[in-house]
């Protein structure tokens, strides 16, 4: 059996390997085998083939479930190009991803989409729609499949996401970035036969696509999809499914820890979960609690992992960087630094087709991106001994009284603090012309002193990092994935009801000891 060149692939050669094995099965639904998917996957090719072939984009905008993961192997067949839609686009994100992809088709769940009527290209509904044609209306019609050879780096996907500068692009990934990352994934997790992988996040992301279903399939393992990610239910679908490994982002662990102790807490066979990043006191906590070990990775969108944690754990590292990939950490004038400084990451791959092939309609963001060979991740990090450390989001650098600093230290000096649940730091206006440091804070109970929180963080913190603002608020914003949206805090300002520290205790933070 020959190694698998697609997404198509993949699934293939499962099916021809073992075809009554189950593949995935959505929480509390019926189990499919590779043999039915491929099955399903090539019915639902023989319908799309009378308007779509090789090179043609479609945009879907589908929940995750088997059947989805059948129509992104029926279009992987075809040699199509997938747009991948977002969860709750408004029609004008919906309108722009179609021009830049020149998507001629869309595939929508009409629940997934708000107004499919407004796509402005031909839309087949996966599910009845009144005055739309149905994607089991194609498939009773089918006709046969174009000639298409796949090779690694024919473009199979397109997904937007905020690229090196935070402003919204549209990468471009081909065959060879997908089938890269899964091998990585599966590497460092060691999946085989008897794992099985739960994933709780949109079909849309590559961590569904690249890091939980193509490496099960890979492995010989059974992918389980949930429909969204559900703390109160977690441990119950983990243990009722079976699960030995999940896949995290954002927040997941730590809302996980928010929820009061209970009897499922050990009650599952969850050995590890991949993904990132996560502090080494969310290491350890999740460890003591729940008897899992989470294995870290760095990871883009344009790269896929480029440094990843195997069986050898270093608590709050994001991995070792891999053997695809040189990785460099470099200083404002783009020179290397020594080991153990901070500074921006760039990454060189050592083979083809292993990163994007650039961001559709954006011949300029793609240039910025790359120099001399090397992606500017726009990300902040320091190299030890070949383990990476992520600093930080360089967009989240708060630069205060000349000195910079990461908001994801402040984030994990605050969050170690006894009655905080979750916390965001970002940089806010002063009035000396630089920033001053904002952490807003989700308590675990109703009351929280700030005067206490900020003292607590003069015992953790350079005396310049320690935050002036503290604003008690309910919850943090999130996009689809459970990160928090940094952005949309600071372009919303510093909060009329934010605590001052300078004013409060009648001191600056500058006089901290």
């Amino acid at each position: 059996m020959t190694a698998a060149r697609s997404f198509a692939e993949a699934v293939r050669n499962r099916a021809e390997h073992d075809p009554g094995s189950e593949l995935v099965r959505l929480v509390g639904g019926p189990a499919w085998s590779a043999g039915r998917l491929w099955e399903r996957a090539r019915e639902l090719a023989a319908g799309l083939a009378a308007e779509v072939g090789p090179g043609d984009a479609v945009l879907t905008a589908v929940p995750p479930s088997p059947e989805t993961i059948a129509l992104t192997t029926a279009l992987s067949l075809l040699g199509a190009v997938e747009v991948a839609c977002p969860a709750g686009q408004d029609a004008d994100a919906v309108q722009r991803l179609v021009r830049v992809s020149g998507s001629r088709l869309a595939v929508v769940d009409p629940a997934h989409l708000a107004a499919p009527d407004r796509a402005p290209t031909r839309v087949v509904v996966t599910t009845p729609a009144v005055g739309h044609v149905g994607l089991d209306d194609l498939v009773a019609h089918p006709h046969p499949l174009p000639r298409h050879e796949p090779q690694p780096g024919t473009p199979a996907l397109a997904v937007p996401t905020s690229g090196t500068t935070g402003r919204p692009k549209v990468a471009l990934l081909p065959n060879g970035a997908a089938i890269g990352q899964a091998r990585r994934v599966q590497r460092a997790m060691g999946y085989d036969d008897h794992d099985v992988v739960l994933s709780v996040f949109p079909w849309q992301h590559i961590n569904a696509r690249h890091a939980a279903f193509l490496p099960a399939a890979l492995a010989g393992a059974r992918l389980v999809v949930a429909p969204r990610f559900s703390a109160s239910n977690f441990w119950a679908e983990a243990a009722a499914e079976g699960v030995t490994a999940f896949n995290f982002m954002g927040a997941v662990c730590a809302i996980l820890l928010r929820r009061p102790p209970g009897p499922l807490d050990r009650a599952h066979l969850v050995e590890r979960a991949y993904g990132g990043p996560a502090p080494a006191w969310l290491v350890e906590q999740v460890a003591e609690r729940f008897g899992v070990e989470l294995r870290q990775a760095y990871a883009c969108t344009e790269l896929g992992d480029v440094a990843t944690t195997g069986e050898e754990l270093r608590p709050g590292a994001a991995g070792r960087v891999v053997p695809e990939y040189d990785v460099e950490v470099r200083d404002e004038h783009d020179r290397p630094v020594p080991d153990g400084t901070v500074g921006s990451l760039v990454a060189r791959p050592r083979e083809e087709h292993l990163t994007f092939a650039g961001y559709l309609d954006d011949p300029a963001a793609t240039d910025a991106a790359w120099r001399g060979g090397w992606f500017r991740t726009g990300d902040r990090a320091r190299l030890e001994d070949g383990w990476l450390w992520f600093e930080g989001r360089g967009t989240d650098v708060i630069r205060r009284r000349g000195l910079n600093i990461s908001a994801a230290s402040v984030e994990d000096a605050v969050a170690a603090y006894d009655g905080v649940a979750e916390v965001a730091a970002v940089a806010v206006p002063s009035e000396l012309t630089e920033d001053e440091v904002l952490v807003v804070v989700v308590p675990t109970e109703r009351e929280l002193d700030p005067a206490a929180l900020v003292q607590h963080c003069r015992d953790r913190l350079p005396r310049h990092a320690v935050p002036r603002y503290v604003s008690v608020e309910a919850s943090l914003p999130r996009n689809a994935n459970h990160k928090v949206l940094h952005a949309r805090l600071r372009e919303r300002g510093l909060p009329p009801t934010a605590w001052d520290a300078e004013r409060t205790l009648s001191t600056t933070l500058e006089e901290i000891p």
